[in-house]
């Protein structure tokens, strides 16, 4: 008898590999034990191509990457550049940099490194991209001498003088340790240090300006296609949040609610990178409280969506806190605006947390795609917290923010509520509701 592990594998493996879509792979995959939450784990690992639709297109038109080049180039024309370095990192989920494949349209392996060199005129060439690059024709993919893989920097040192660029201004983004443009997860650097080693050693006469700062703040904002696809992935989340709300309730096991989220996702076409949620063992006990974040991920679309649910009576700690947790909702959603220095907002919020006597552990705002824009965090009560990333940024219209306002007494109680939204030219437009408000069941 064939064991459910290697039913498992087979049916990873031939999606990987084109002979499964996507479809087809999730109907199997129903029919094993554990095939669903095996599923839900496998699909964030998975490169969007495959991940989405095996041989579907782009989530983005090629418009869009028209857009986001002639952006790129109008930066580096008035910074002087000539060139740019934009690296992918493996391990680099979609919320927190993904530099390459904005400007590439997808091909980066979130197992693998990777690159594009970007010239500020002609064709820009991806690096170790390990799929095609809907928006670059002209690649070096991985190379193998004596089964041993080339070092990636030499590869991107190639390509630069490939382009006749190996005496020009070459701005990189990621290789300076805390760096405006990373976050708190990326906070040594983006760059290994053997690729930037021989990237330097190879192209001695190349003077280099590290952008990251800039770049981000390129990045963050948004096209109204880009936009449009955040929406999407925000319904999938308050569709998540209206099921676990309709279908939680004391005694209910935390298997099956757990079950229920990840079929909700499998059905709706999405995956999600982060999953910020505990379910205990057994039956949901009388006074629980679930504090849940999902980073939904759907078609090129994303967005946190945060629920804090409360199963069967709330406590009155649980009811002061909530009350602190939706103050500081109100705040931030009032005042977030164009214009706004981001670091005044998160000065702001603090004060309110500091004046009603609780912590909080999460930033109560922080930036999306990519993650640049970051409020304090704080590793424990009473522990010293980080500053602000992002501070002197100015809030500009189509930026999009996750809010995550939480407070927190002693180690475990905790309100957090949020949303994710986007700033418009009069204001701000919240993408789900649900989440902005603490919510009972019984």
């Amino acid at each position: 008898m064939i064991s459910m592990e290697k039913r498992l594998n087979d049916l990873v493996a031939r999606l990987s590999n084109g002979q499964l879509d996507r479809r087809e792979f999730l109907t199997r995959m129903a029919l094993i034990p554990g095939g669903v939450a095996a599923a839900a784990a496998v699909l964030p690992m998975l490169p969007a191509e495959t991940a989405h639709a095996q041989f579907g297109p782009p989530p983005f038109s090629p418009a869009e990457g028209e857009r986001r080049h002639a952006r790129i180039r109008a930066m580096m024309a008035d910074k002087g550049l000539d060139c740019m370095i934009i690296p992918h990192r493996a391990g680099d989920g979609v919320n927190l940099l993904q530099y390459a494949n904005y400007v590439s349209g997808g091909g980066f392996f979130i197992f693998g490194d990777g690159a594009v060199v970007f010239p500020l005129e002609g064709d820009p060439i991806a690096v170790a991209n390990r799929f095609p690059s809907p928006w670059i024709s002209r690649s070096k993919p991985v190379v193998f001498e004596d089964g041993v893989q080339v070092p990636m920097g030499h590869q991107i040192v190639e390509a630069v003088e490939e382009l006749g660029l190996e005496n020009s201004t070459i701005g990189v983004v990621g290789t300076v340790t805390g760096s405006e443009g990373l976050n708190e997860f990326i906070n040594d650097g983006l760059v290994t240090y053997s690729t930037w080693a021989a990237v330097v050693a190879g192209l001695p006469n190349a003077e280099f300006v590290d952008i990251s700062g800039d770049f981000g703040v390129l990045m963050a904002v948004k096209s109204e296609e880009e936009i449009t696809a955040c929406v999407n992935a925000a319904l999938i989340g308050e569709g998540l949040h209206e099921m676990m709300i309709e279908t939680t309730h004391v005694g209910m096991d935390t298997g099956e609610l757990r079950e229920n989220v990840a079929l909700h996702l499998l059905r709706n076409g999405a995956t999600a990178d982060v999953q910020a949620a505990f379910f205990p063992p057994g039956p949901i006990p009388d006074g629980y409280v679930f504090n849940s974040e999902y980073g939904i991920i759907h078609d090129g679309g994303y967005c946190q969506v945060t629920l804090c649910m409360v199963v069967g009576a709330m406590s009155a700690r649980m009811e002061a806190l909530t009350e602190v947790a939706h103050e500081l909702m109100d705040y931030g959603a009032e005042h977030l605006r164009a214009g706004k220095r981001f670091g005044d907002l998160m000065e702001e919020m603090e004060g309110i947390s500091r004046r009603s006597g609780y912590w909080h552990r999460v930033p109560h705002i922080h930036g999306l795609l990519p993650m640049i824009l970051v409020g304090p965090v704080f590793p424990a009560e009473n522990a010293p917290g980080s500053r602000t990333l992002g501070a002197d940024v100015e809030v500009q219209e189509g930026m999009l923010f996750s809010f995550e306002p939480g407070a927190n007494e002693g180690r475990m109680a905790s309100a957090k509520v949020g949303a994710t939204a986007v700033v418009t030219a009069d204001g701000l437009d919240i993408f789900n509701t649900i989440g902005t408000r603490v919510q009972q069941v019984q």
